[in-house]
């Protein structure tokens, strides 16, 4: 799978990343829980968002999207999504999402875990 440098998360998939990456990077379908997987999509410049059991299509092992964001539930998808359209508004006057990554700072090559943007009871933590 297709990280961004930085990914929207609610607080379960703050606590659980490292299991959830692991386990969408192998393919795989050992996670029981449900959740949800905020992509980009790379011929509308649009966010979706999906089951993560959706990316295990033969489509997505192929060409595999860029993610954004994880959430629990829709309910949480969706107001992470809102969230992620707001900032995008705010710093780049239009929902160009692409634009929006290209303004956040870049983090260095030898990361090798992306910068979680925990949004938790409306609020964001770095």
């Amino acid at each position: 799978m297709n990280f961004s440098d930085y990914i929207y998360v609610d607080d379960y998939a703050f606590d659980n990343f490292d299991k959830i990456k692991e386990n969408m990077d192998k393919r795989k379908k050992l996670i029981t829980d449900t959740f949800f997987v905020i992509n980009l999509n790379e011929y509308t410049s649009k966010l979706e968002f999906n089951e993560w059991m959706f990316l295990l299509q033969r489509h997505y092992k192929e060409n595999p999207p860029l993610i954004v964001g994880l959430a629990k539930d829709y309910d949480s998808a969706r107001d992470l999504t809102c969230h992620m359209i707001e900032n995008c508004m705010i710093k780049v006057g239009n929902l160009d999402y692409i634009a929006y990554l290209a303004t956040l700072p870049s983090i260095g090559e030898d990361s090798e875990k992306p910068k979680l943007l925990k949004i938790s009871g409306g609020k964001m933590y770095v």
